[in-house]
């Protein structure tokens, strides 16, 4: 086990006068106000969809990068995630063309193809590359669909239930047993349009059970929890999406809470991920030709101060009143503010840029309300109290079956020892490499990646501003002071059914835990910034407790 770090303890309830003035008021409301200064900063961009977006988990981004390495996509900007429905649904059209055109695709890729036809039937039609005879004509819509719909000249509502049974079982050097873990989740999805209105919910409750012994939120296999109820042998939680998306002449405005991801890697990038849970938001995004634009605010929740959270013990505020005779903390305020721009440089090349600031104690800020400012020199202009990443990042793709990319990220600089060890230059590295159909083996992926993060990487000296949301990484789930080679292999038997088998070594330098109950600090844990006395002017990467894990994975 990798040594805890100490909590400083739970602070001491008080006894303030808690009341709302109208600044304070105000303050609050201003995130809203992202919205009208996005449509008049974007206003030269290409005009908006108003459609739902694609879930992050849906099989249709693997389908696109894949056709990324083919050569039968140029230029889908599919960085920034998630797709809306009609932007996958162009996508789609393009592959067709492409196929029309002579490029061939597999037998399994071809039928895939024809799902998402069937699925984004509406969308194709909207998306003028069919007339609603030439989709029934193409399509068969008498396959699988949703469970309920219902439309209207108003809209249109779409439902669907939701069962997912998964099974894990670990084993390996190190364990006294073989692991078993499983997850029922059941719930439900609402999507369609009103008025032009896009709108869609989707609610998961999973029961987590097995031969675990639930006491503390670290138990918990899934990493998106928000809040769990632990009960020793099961842990309950739950997921919940909502938001509505509104088509402009100049992009799309989104309000609500969604996923994000952003970054060339499948999965898991330097910038932002899908390790934590949904984000209450709001999105701005726009296209202009080969150039495309994200621009969002989120509210952020501290790392929660309870007492099966003991990594984020002496967070929460030690502001609090008293009612029915028992002292209630107020919450800390917690903010995102981040922005990506992509853009189609060549047909084999793509180019990101992104940032991202987390910031807290106070309202959303007007400088990191807009959407074109430059947060780093914003963050100067604010006092250099708020934590800053900078990401730069290349999608390669020339055909042949290929796709390489490469993303470099910027958490701090210190401009005059910019060459040195200095704790304060945090700097990550991840590379990978897409091989679709290796050596003429048909519907098959090579994957191979290497990422590393240095110590501090994420961290910040007023704990608020730690780059997570509750106590999970918005950015790469390995965390400061790591690195970790991968090595992929997937077989596709057909749609519905595919084998995969991944190699993998990681490496991790804890923060040590010393015999005087005190804690060395390297850098090695996202929620302990760099403090007094701690080791600042050298770095030592996987300095500290180092943890090693070689991992061998097959999947079905």
């Amino acid at each position: 086990m990798p040594p805890q770090r100490l909590s400083s303890g739970k602070p001491t309830p008080v006894t303030v006068r808690y009341r709302r003035s109208w600044s304070q008021i105000v303050a609050r409301s201003r995130t809203l106000v992202v919205g009208l200064i996005g449509l008049l900063s974007t206003a030269a961009f290409a005009g908006g969809d108003g459609s739902v977006n694609v879930p992050l988990d849906h099989w249709a981004y693997e389908f696109v990068e894949r056709c990324e390495a083919r050569g039968l996509l140029h230029g889908a900007g599919d960085g920034i995630r998630p797709l809306s429905r009609l932007e996958l649904a162009r996508l789609v059209l393009r592959v067709a063309a492409a196929v029309d055109r002579g490029q061939g695709l597999t037998r399994v890729d071809a039928e895939r193809l024809g799902r998402l036809r069937q699925e984004l039937a509406p969308e194709l039609v909207e998306a003028g590359g069919a007339s609603p005879a030439q989709v029934r004509k193409r399509i068969d819509l008498r396959g699988p669909g949703p469970l309920l719909s219902y439309r209207a000249p108003e809209g249109e509502i779409l439902a669907d239930l939701l069962f997912r049974q998964q099974t894990d079982l670990l084993t390996g050097r190190g364990r006294s047993d073989t692991e078993t873990i499983h997850r029922t989740r059941l719930g439900g999805s609402v999507r369609g349009r009103l008025h032009g209105l896009g709108y869609r919910l989707a609610f998961e409750q999973t029961r987590e059970q097995g031969s675990r012994t639930y006491l503390t939120r670290d138990d918990v296999f899934d990493s998106r929890v928000e809040i769990p109820q632990l009960k020793d042998g099961l842990a309950d939680y739950h997921h919940g999406i909502g938001y509505v998306t509104f088509g402009l002449p100049f992009g799309d405005l989104e309000l609500g809470r969604d996923e994000v991801e952003w970054g060339p890697a499948p999965g898991d990038n330097l910038g932002l991920s899908r390790n934590a849970p949904a984000l209450d938001l709001v999105r701005l995004r726009s296209r202009l030709g080969a150039f495309k634009l994200v621009s969002l605010h989120a509210a952020l929740r501290p790392c929660p101060d309870r007492p099966d959270s003991p990594l984020c013990g002496g967070q929460a505020s030690p502001e609090s009143y008293i009612v029915n005779q028992t002292a209630r903390t107020l919450d800390r305020e917690k903010y995102l503010a981040a922005h990506r721009l992509e853009v189609a440089v060549a047909p084999w090349l793509d180019l990101g840029f992104q940032e991202e600031v987390v910031y807290g104690d106070r309202g959303p800020e007007w400088s990191y309300l807009n959407p074109v400012m430059f947060y780093w020199a914003a963050q100067s202009y604010l006092g250099d109290k708020d934590n800053v990443m900078m990401g730069v990042d290349l999608d390669l793709h020339p055909g042949h079956g290929t796709r390489v990319w490469l993303a470099y990220v910027v958490d701090d600089l210190k401009k005059l020892k910019i060459f040195s060890d200095d704790f304060a230059n945090k700097f990550s590295l991840q590379t990978g490499l897409l091989w679709t159909d290796p050596l003429g083996l048909r519907d098959t992926d090579l994957r191979a990646e290497y990422v590393r993060i240095e110590p501090w990487i994420y961290t910040h000296k007023f704990p608020i501003n730690a780059f997570s949301h509750f106590d999970s990484p918005l950015g790469h789930s390995l965390g400061p002071n790591s690195d970790r080679w991968r090595l992929g292999l997937t077989r596709r038997l057909n749609a519905d059914l595919a084998l995969g088998l991944t190699a993998g070594r990681a490496r991790h330098g804890y923060n040590e835990l010393l015999p005087d109950g005190t804690v060395r600090n390297v850098g090695g844990d996202l929620f302990l910034g760099p403090r007094p006395g701690d080791q600042r002017d050298t770095k030592s990467f996987l300095d500290g407790v180092l943890a090693k894990r070689t991992q061998m994975e097959a999947t079905v």
